[in-house]
């Protein structure tokens, strides 16, 4: 791996936070807009994840990629029952895009899942972007639901067996 993948810790929410939001704006601009900037705040994102579930990934000690990684999600994934990891907030910063860190953020994921005894590594995506479905069906994800969450967000779910 050309990452080196751990916790955040308070000193480094600034650039976890960083990256989220160029993403977003990035996103914003391509015309794309998923995340809303104001709502990607420490104060906002910890209330539904701890710290210890924030990673970045670093490349020669840059942050150059992010995700959260937690043990439940009782409002996308409610029927689960501590058998799998969530992904949420899969982001690269702008300048590494293109580099497979994407990719390797999500091997390192499949990789806890197995060291922590779980069946399933699971996300939901946008189910309007087939661009990013696709690349998720290419790391081996299986689309095992698609609905309408809150009445107005196309939402497809996603989960791969632990390997």
């Amino acid at each position: 791996m050309r990452l080196e993948i751990r916790n955040i810790t308070e000193g480094k929410l600034d650039e976890f936070f960083s990256i989220l939001r160029e993403a977003s704006l990035w996103l914003q601009i391509e015309g794309k807009a998923m995340w809303d900037p104001h709502q990607l705040t420490p104060e906002h994102i910890l209330k539904s994840c701890s710290i210890e579930q924030c990673y970045i990934g670093y490349q020669n000690d840059e942050a150059a990629a992010v995700m959260i990684l937690q043990e439940e999600d009782p409002i996308f994934w409610p029927e689960s029952k501590n058998d799998s990891l969530f992904i949420h907030k899969l982001a690269v910063r702008r300048k590494y895009a293109g580099k497979g860190f994407s990719d390797e953020m999500i091997e390192w994921a499949k990789t806890r899942t197995k060291e922590l005894n779980k069946t399933y590594l699971r996300l939901d995506c946008a189910a309007d972007r087939p661009k990013l479905c696709s690349f998720y069906e290419k790391q081996g994800f299986r689309k095992v639901d698609e609905r309408m969450m809150f009445g107005v967000y196309p939402t497809a779910f996603y989960e791969i067996g632990s390997p």
